[in-house]
């Protein structure tokens, strides 16, 4: 009888740190290389690595979290517009309330003086930096709903991210660019498997 109350509590501890503390995820495709799912040098466009994640900014207990999502933070979300439970890695650019551009290769944030600074992502490799280009046009200005969130994949050329709603075949009537707050399912925090991988994931800083 012992054994059997012992057992449940830890499930029941495993349980309760599973869906409100920490949660692990297993990283598919190419979206985040060079970040995320590069093995012998080559990006991986399979199941790769295993991730941690932080639940804690997912909180919402009468509009108070303990940490909040910031410019940077890479996210695991449930992705929308797909017949399956499907989910996605990106990176945090554009806050709620935040308008961004897309211009020229180049990610900009508006400022508090309504100027538009460009992000220095330094994460981005020789590739991808000055090669994040708008969906079918060279310029496009987001400007980010309230509990909503901008986000990119660190693969500029091959990530279905906010640029085209999430998509194969870009944006329509019926999509968003922008990833709902309720969507999330956490912060990516470490890097878990294989363990030659391990390390955690550090934060990135702007000047914006």
């Amino acid at each position: 009888m012992d054994i059997l109350i012992d057992v449940a509590i830890v499930v029941l501890m495993v349980v309760v740190i599973r869906l409100f503390l920490f949660a692990p995820f297993q990283v598919h495709g190419q979206s985040m290389c060079d970040t995320f799912n590069v093995f012998n040098g080559e990006c991986y466009s399979g199941d790769g690595e295993y991730v941690l994640t932080s639940r804690l900014s997912t909180w919402d207990i009468l509009d108070w979290s303990p940490t909040s999502i910031q410019r940077g933070d890479v996210v695991i979300f449930l992705a929308p517009y797909t017949e399956q439970k499907e989910y996605y890695i990106k990176r945090v650019i554009g806050l709620p309330g935040e308008t961004v551009k897309v211009e020229d290769g180049y990610v900009y944030v508006e400022d508090e003086d309504g100027n538009f600074v460009q992000l220095e992502e330094t994460y981005l490799n020789g590739d991808n930096y000055g090669n994040t280009n708008p969906h079918r046009t060279t310029s496009q200005i987001f400007a980010v709903p309230e509990d909503s969130y901008f986000v990119l994949g660190d693969n500029r050329m091959k990530s279905n991210d906010s640029r085209r709603c999430f998509q194969n075949i870009g944006c329509n009537e019926n999509s968003s660019p922008y990833l709902e707050e309720d969507r999330i399912e956490g912060e990516v925090k470490m890097v878990i498997f294989p363990f030659s991988h391990f390390h955690w994931v550090s934060a990135t800083e702007y000047s914006v």
